[in-house]
Order: structure tokens, then C-alpha cells, then sequence
């Protein structure tokens, strides 16, 4: 291959993939992040952003940032992501190759080319209206790229989609030119569009005037004309307009029609019949510039040198996209709610370091909570820096109450007690500087794991944090537990036996007192954790119109199970009569699920509650199945639930 550096730029894109996959195996602590720099997912998200108000999740500012330098690239340069960095596009490319040295490549029947590029315009449609309509990236649920370099494992992907998608992209790449790019990929529907920049700008610019005058038209309407105008584009002329000012440009007194160029254009275009490359499928890759045997012939407008500008485009282009992100911050979700009058001037509150708020799902979490705080009409929050920003109404809410609602008090168990091992435990409340979120408090239960003799804490809003401590007085003392709170390092062994080094902040105000002694079974009750979830159309019922059914449920009170219970909730959900599922201490840990007589029996509930595996809903219509990690026996009692006293307000 005479084009040796776009051969080179290809091949560190999928090293440095190939080592985001390897480096788990050497680096146990290393999360695999396939989608760091997905420029696609970045413009469905800016999509969500413009519709709902909400960014995609896990979708950050590099990601952003790459998707509008392609654009940029595409308007200014022409499509330099498909024929430079697209892993995809460097594959098939390949594989076509090795189909027509096996010489089972075929081109697509010319009655048969143009219908068959409409595919990708209607699967950006659907991918970019269920990402814009959910803040959910729906590309991750079938693209060959994201499920290939997942093994197919990942929880985002529909195996059915992915493994069609991937047959599909690697067999017809095998048989036709490029098949993925030319007829499914919804990103080349995109660079497309934005090749003839000149109609899409007067689409997108109507739309702002019509708006801006009142008629509230919605994104999805703008989506749906952008993408008819590719269409139209792409099926009615098959070439770009005016832009992008780069193109191929033969020089007719020297060639002499050999058609060298030809065969090794990796779109299959004619080049040799054209004064100007102006076709939709040229992505300015150059290989017929280099392999053109007669000098000047072809060019990249009047210089030969200037064959070089894709490539440092390319590298342009990504470092500035990469730059940019660095100098910006998107907001992650930006909710209001109630009572909220945008002319009137609120109190603001902003927290940084929430290290819980991590995307749009923790996001969306947190404003649910701050939903039920009286006087919070808003939350602003920014995933990268794990900051939140909160309106509310000073004359309801004063500043610490504002920042009490950011915080999550809870209840841990560093080690549980064996029957007899000890007779009363003593409480040491303190409070700890450097504390707020719930990793935090993960953090302290490293720092304390190591003394066999504390076995639990929980914690309540103060500045400093007001924490409990539990331990054995006859056999740690308060300045050994203090001294393991403020180390300023720690190694945790996660459960796949991962090591990994914390660095901690904590610093403990004071010595703190004693309040007093427990016995096992008083605390026991002290540091069980409720669970609450309710869910279809609970709030619109009466107590009156709902059954209990109560059991002995061990599981409520042993920590590692507490991150099954929204998968059972889920799975109980599938049954419409199911409306809710709490947990709370009765000498015991004791489950009550709520279910509305007409529609459910109690027969059906507990056959649900012992199947062997659970069917969680990972979006509103899609499943999958998990081995259930309960070993449920709901033989208890069925009351009515005006009977039942659970107030939602004192769940943990």
C-alpha cells in the first residue's frame, strides 16, 4: 500500500483499542471504556441535550467534543473520520480486499445501490428519535464496533440486534464494497448531511427563526427533515455542493485514462471521469493521489503536496477536539420542577465533589430524591466534575437545609456478629471531616474493615458528619479506630480480588463520645437498612385497595444482598398488581410486598419470588435475565395495608 500513512494512522487507532482491551489483564484495577472518544455517541447526546435537556449517559465532553470536530472536519475537509480513524471503515476495507483477492467481491447492482443507501438514513432516524426521546444511547444496543470489542457482554447490547448487525457487516463487507458504510452506518448518514452543509445550515436555520417566533416545533421534526434532506441528497445526486473546498482534481491534459485510479479507489469511484471528486463516497483518503503513476496528475486541488492535508487534518482536528474538552463542562442533566417561575430570582447552592454523580442515571437518582425536599424547584448537575447545583427557595429552605438535602445518610455493616461472640457493643459518635457521599462512605468501611472488632457505623448530615461507630470496647480502643480513619492510603481488595489504592481525606474532629452500649439484638435493629421501592402507579392508590404479604427475609439483613433488591423490585414490577416492596426490622428482617387484589393473586407472587432466575428491565420495554441470588420462603401473612404502618419518609 503506496498510501503508507493513512495505513499508519489506521492501525494505532485499533492498537491503542486492542490495548484498551489487553490492559485488564495486566491492570486488574482498569475499567475497559470502548467508548471514551465515540464521536457518535456525542451527537446523539448533544440530540438528547436539545430535546430533553439532559445529556446521554456516561457521555462526557471529550466524547462531544470529537463528534463536533467530525462535523467540523466534514464541512471543512470532507469525511476524515471514515477514511482516517473509523475502526470499522479500516476493516471492512480489508476484508473487502480480501474478498476480491478471493475473487468473491461483487459490486452492488446499480438497481439496487441507490434503494439500499436509504438504510442508514432510517436507522439514524431510529437511533438518533429513541436517544433524543430517552437520553439513552440506543446505538449501543446494536453497533458491530461496541459490541465486538465487548465480546457481546455488555448489559447496553440486545444480543439479537448486535449479532445481526455484526453478520451483516462482516459477511457483506466480505461480498460487496464497503457494505456497512455505504448502506447501515448512521454516522457516514450523518457526515452526509453535513457534506452539503449549505441546505442543512438553511434547514437548521428555518427551524431556529419558526421557533423563535412561538410554533414550539419539536427537535424531532428537525431531526426528520435533516435526515430526508440527506436522502434526497444522496439517492437524487449522489455528490457534494460547493463545500467541502478540498476535493481530488485530475488534470485532463495529463491523464492518459489508464485507470490506475480507479482500482484503487476503496469506494469503487470513477475518479478517472471526473475533473473534480465531488462524489458522496469520497472521504478524501487520497490512495488514488499516491498510486497515480504520472506526476501532478492528480491532486488535492492544484498541489500535489497537498495530499498531505487529510492526514494533518486529522491530527488537527483531534487534538483541538481533545483540547476543547478540556475547557469546557456540559451540564449533565438541568431539572426543574414544582412550583419553579423562571422570573423569579431563587437561591443557588452548588456542591462539588459528589463523587455519586457520575452520569445521567445517578443524576436522575438524585433528583428524585431532592424532588420530595420542600423548597428544591431545581438541580443543575455536572457529571465530570461530580458537582450539583441546586435552586431553591430561601424563604422555605434556608442554606444548610439546601445542603442537608444533598446528603444521604446511611447505615453500614463492617463485619456481622456471630451469636454469642460478643455480649454489648459500644457507640462512639464522632464527627468526620471529608465526608459526604455514599463512596465516601465505602471508602470509611476500607478504612475500618481491617480491626475485627468494629462492626458497624451510619452517619447523619453535620459539618463535620456526625458518624456512630460500633465496636467490641473490650477489644479496640477509640485511638486505634482513629488512627485508621485518617491514614491517607489505603489497598482494598475488591471481590474479584482486584487490589486497588484509595486515597483518603479523612480527619476525625475531636474525641468524640460514648454514648452508651448496645446489646446484639438492639443493634442489630439500629443498623438494618429499610428498603422502599415503589412502582406501578402506586401513589395513585388507596391503602384500602391494597393487600401485604409479610415473610422472614434474612437476606434484607446481610449487606452484600442489598444490591439485588432493585432487581427484584424490577422483576416483581413485570406483575401490574405489584406495586411495592419494603423491607424493615421486626425482631427480624421482614419483607412486605403491597399488591392490588384485583389484579394479582398471592400464589402468582410467590411463584415469582422463587423462580430461579430474576427478569430485570434494563430500559421500559427491554429485559434480561439473572441468576436470583435469593433463596426466598415467603410463607408469612397476608394483611390489609391500612394495617401495615411503613412510612416512606424514615426508609433509609
Amino acid at each position: 500500500m503506496k498510501n503508507k500513512i493513512r495505513l499508519t494512522i489506521q492501525l494505532i487507532i485499533l492498537g491503542l483499542i486492542g490495548y484498551v482491551a489487553i490492559r485488564p489483564v495486566f491492570d486488574p484495577s482498569y475499567i475497559a471504556d470502548f467508548e471514551s472518544y465515540c464521536p457518535f455517541g456525542g451527537l446523539a447526546s448533544i440530540g438528547s441535550k436539545l430535546n430533553l435537556g439532559t445529556m446521554s449517559c456516561q457521555m462526557s465532553e471529550v466524547q462531544l467534543m470529537m463528534g463536533i470536530g467530525l462535523l467540523v472536519g466534514v464541512i471543512i475537509i470532507g469525511k476524515l473520520f471514515c477514511s482516517y480513524i473509523c475502526p470499522i471503515g479500516a476493516i471492512t476495507e480489508w476484508l473487502g480486499s480480501l474478498g476480491a483477492k478471493l475473487k468473491v467481491r461483487m459490486e452492488m447492482p446499480k438497481v439496487l445501490d441507490r434503494p439500499l443507501r436509504s438504510l442508514k438514513y432510517v436507522l439514524l432516524f431510529i437511533t438518533l428519535y429513541y436517544t433524543m426521546t430517552s437520553s439513552e444511547l440506543f446505538c449501543k444496543e446494536f453497533e458491530p464496533y461496541f459490541a465486538s470489542v465487548n465480546l457481546f457482554s455488555n448489559s447496553d447490547i440486545v444480543i439479537g440486534y448486535a449479532v445481526a448487525a455484526f453478520a451483516i457487516t462482516i459477511l457483506g463487507s466480505i461480498f460487496f464494497r464497503l457494505f456497512w458504510c455505504k448502506y447501515l452506518c448512521p454516522l457516514g448518514a450523518i457526515s452526509n448531511i453535513f457534506l452539503n452543509i449549505v441546505p442543512a445550515a438553511i434547514i437548521i436555520l428555518l427551524f431556529v427563526i419558526i421557533n423563535a417566533l412561538g410554533a414550539e416545533i419539536s427537535y424531532i421534526w428537525l431531526l426528520g427533515a435533516l435526515v430526508l434532506l440527506g436522502l434526497v441528497t444522496e439517492l437524487g445526486f449522489m455528490r457534494s455542493f460547493l463545500l467541502p473546498l478540498p476535493k481530488v482534481t485530475r488534470d485532463a491534459s495529463k491523464c492518459t485514462s489508464c485507470g490506475i485510479c480507479d482500482l484503487h479507489c476503496p469506494q469503487g469511484i470513477k475518479v478517472s471521469e471526473y475533473s473534480k471528486v465531488n462524489h458522496i463516497d469520497c472521504n478524501l483518503c487520497t490512495d488514488c493521489v499516491y498510486h497515480c503513476p504520472f506526476s501532478n496528475t492528480l491532486s488535492i486541488g492544484k498541489k500535489k503536496s497537498s495530499k498531505y492535508l487529510a492526514p494533518v487534518s486529522v491530527i488537527v482536528l483531534i487534538l483541538l477536539s481533545l483540547g476543547a474538552a478540556t475547557q469546557v463542562e456540559f451540564k449533565t442533566i438541568s431539572e426543574r420542577w414544582g412550583s419553579f417561575d423562571p422570573d423569579k430570582d431563587y437561591a443557588v447552592y452548588e456542591q462539588s465533589g459528589i463523587k455519586s454523580i457520575k452520569c445521567f442515571g445517578s443524576s436522575m437518582s438524585l433528583k428524585g430524591a431532592l424532588e420530595k425536599v420542600e423548597g428544591v424547584i431545581g438541580l443543575d448537575t455536572y457529571a465530570a466534575s461530580h458537582t450539583a447545583v441546586i435552586y431553591y427557595d430561601p424563604k422555605i429552605l434556608t442554606e444548610r437545609k439546601a445542603k442537608e438535602s444533598l446528603f444521604s445518610p446511611t447505615k453500614v455493616q463492617v463485619h456481622i456478629p456471630k451469636p454469642g461472640s460478643v455480649e454489648s457493643l459500644a457507640e462512639w459518635r464522632v464527627g468526620i471531616y471529608g465526608m459526604f457521599d455514599l463512596i465516601d462512605f465505602n471508602n470509611l468501611f476500607y478504612t475500618l474493615r481491617d480491626n475485627p472488632a468494629v462492626y458497624g457505623f451510619k452517619t447523619n448530615y453535620g459539618e463535620p458528619v456526625i458518624t456512630s461507630i460500633y465496636f467490641d470496647a473490650s477489644q479496640t480502643n477509640i485511638k486505634d479506630i482513629k488512627t485508621a480513619i485518617e491514614r491517607d492510603l489505603i489497598t482494598v481488595k475488591k471481590p474479584n480480588n482486584v487490589e486497588e489504592e484509595i486515597e483518603l481525606d479523612f480527619n476525625v474532629d475531636g474525641d468524640g463520645e460514648i454514648l452508651g452500649y448496645l446489646s446484639l439484638s438492639e443493634y442489630r435493629k439500629v443498623i438494618f437498612r429499610e428498603y422502599d421501592r415503589m412502582f406501578n402507579g402506586y401513589a395513585d392508590l388507596q391503602p384500602e385497595e391494597l393487600s401485604v404479604l409479610s415473610f422472614a427475609m434474612p437476606e434484607a439483613g446481610i449487606p452484600a444482598f442489598r444490591r439485588y433488591f432493585n432487581s427484584l423490585s424490577s422483576h416483581l414490577s413485570a406483575d401490574s398488581g405489584i406495586v411495592r416492596l419494603s423491607t424493615r426490622w421486626e425482631e427480624r428482617p421482614t419483607a412486605y410486598i403491597y399488591f392490588h387484589n384485583s389484579k394479582t393473586t398471592v400464589e402468582k407472587i410467590k411463584e415469582a419470588l422463587v423462580r430461579p432466575n430474576l427478569t430485570v428491565f434494563t430500559t421500559q420495554t427491554t429485559t434480561k435475565d439473572m441468576k436470583n441470588p435469593f433463596k426466598i420462603k415467603p410463607d408469612g401473612t397476608v394483611t390489609s395495608a391500612v394495617d401495615v404502618k411503613i412510612d416512606p419518609d424514615e426508609i433509609d
